[in-house]
């Protein structure tokens, strides 16, 4: 027998919802859930349980409020959603048009600090669930909205969640882009130190590097350095301070942005600094670090394939730089391809460290992912993004990392369509209205065809 659509009801419900589909993200988005202030972090995830409860959902943290989960349905198999209350710092404030914790929609976008990563999607994801449960059909799959509070940082949260709980049978996380991303790279931060000395008192003369400092945050390509200059004459110091401009974009794909360690040691080279470790350190970041596909340390993927299934290669690039106690320290974010040995990662970058007088002082990873696009429930995924969208559906590599990693048979599936910008973890992100709509759309179609019916994906 035909399986029922409902596809076309589903629109024309989440249609009539769009206005308070909008009050809710707006009020989400001002929530200054950083990720690294648990209170507001704590408040963003009471915000998004609380709605999911008013709709009639059983709402419920775990893990003294690490987790929370939302879940409606019955049923022996589960189709888990990962979403995230987190976000990255805003950047520069300078840079933003708008207070990024005040959204501003114009011109069809709405603005502010999660728009795009991820608050957008998980308010999407919420108003879905409520359309498909609005229909008053039976469930056969229970749905889970999975939503971690540290994914932007060390996943704290989704370890815990892992070890101690039922995990879903398969699912998605809207925390990368359209269409089925069955591929995902994988991520590594290196953090690298250096010991460098300071003039003493007795320079009678020369202009040093003394201090520098850049990047916000582990994932983020730094938009800012600064850097300061201290000239010392006939016993006497003065000090200098430079700040350099560059272009903040995901550190996925630092090729969008504009690093701005490396200009300022564009910067300064042409300074006639006297010679220190600290100037030496900077130097050899511009020349060994710049290439995004690690030449210089010996990372380049020779090939850009696995099974015949696009990869990309390995790509790197330097996100924090700062001077603390008399150490630099470097961190290096590795966004590696399918295939790569994460030992030899571990291993080029201690070779690079030892090799200028440093070490490696931390090294942390996630796997790759790799599903097979044979899997039942991605072609519900992608049946449900065909019909909702208008697109034609491909497999595609998801270049970004996401809680995709986490568990399982779990693909990153959305927010971004394709041709739209990726303004994740920029100044001035944003999510347009039709992006955020069609979303709903797409989820509420994915979870009626797999929740609605009795056959199984797994």
């Amino acid at each position: 027998m035909k399986e029922p659509n409902y596809c076309k009801v589903l629109q024309e419900y989440l249609d009539t919802k769009q206005a308070d589909l909008i009050h809710d993200l707006s009020e989400f988005i001002k929530i200054e859930s950083i990720s690294n202030r648990p209170d507001k972090v704590n408040a963003a995830l009471q915000f998004a349980l609380n709605l999911a409860e008013s709709f009639g959902f059983q709402s419920r943290a775990y893990l003294n409020g690490q987790v929370g989960v939302i879940e409606i349905g019955t049923g022996e198999e589960i189709l888990g959603i990962l979403s995230h209350v987190d976000v990255v710092e805003p950047g520069d404030p300078d840079k933003w048009n708008t207070n990024p914790f005040e959204p501003v929609i114009k011109e069809g976008r709405m603005y502010g600090r999660g728009t795009l990563d991820d608050k957008g999607a998980l308010i999407a994801c919420i108003y879905a669930m409520k359309a498909v449960s609005d229909l008053g059909e039976p469930f056969h799959k229970k749905v889970q909205l999975i939503l971690g509070t540290q994914e932007e940082v060390k996943w704290t949260d989704m370890n815990a969640y892992v070890e101690e709980f039922r995990l879903p049978d398969y699912g998605f996380t809207p925390d990368g882009e359209f269409p089925v991303c069955n591929i995902e790279k994988g991520g590594a931060d290196v953090t690298l130190a250096f010991p460098v000395e300071q003039p003493d008192d007795k320079v009678t003369d020369g202009r040093y590097l003394t201090y520098i400092e850049a990047g916000t945050a582990a994932n983020v390509v730094p938009g800012t350095c600064i850097a300061e200059i201290t000239e010392y004459r006939n016993g006497r110091s003065e000090k200098k301070r430079i700040k350099v401009l560059g272009r903040s974009v995901h550190s996925c794909q630092p090729e969008k942005g504009d690093n701005a360690i490396f200009k300022m040691a564009d910067q300064l080279s042409g300074m006639a600094l006297n010679e220190n470790k600290l100037l030496k350190l900077l130097e050899l970041s511009n020349q060994k670090l710049r290439d995004i596909f690690g030449n210089e340390l010996g990372l380049y993927s020779d090939s850009e394939f696995y099974n015949g299934e696009f990869v990309h290669r390995n790509v790197i690039t330097p996100t924090i730089f700062k001077v603390e106690d008399g150490t630099a320290k470097l961190n290096v974010n590795i966004r590696f391809s399918y295939g790569t040995e994460e030992k030899d990662l571990a291993d080029a970058m201690k070779r690079f460290a030892a090799g200028n007088g440093g070490e490696v002082i931390n090294f942390e990873s996630l796997p790759a992912v790799y599903i097979s696009k044979d899997k039942p429930f991605l072609k519900v995924f992608a049946d449900a993004y065909e019909e909702m969208s208008g697109y034609k559906n491909e497999f595609v590599l998801a270049y970004g990392g996401s809680y995709a990693k986490a568990m399982p048979n779990i693909v990153s599936w959305g927010p971004i369509f394709p041709g739209e910008a990726d303004t994740c973890h920029e100044e001035n992100e944003y999510i347009t209205i039709d992006s955020l709509m069609r979303n709903a759309k797409i989820f509420a179609a994915a979870i009626s065809k797999i929740a609605l019916t009795e056959k199984s994906f797994k």
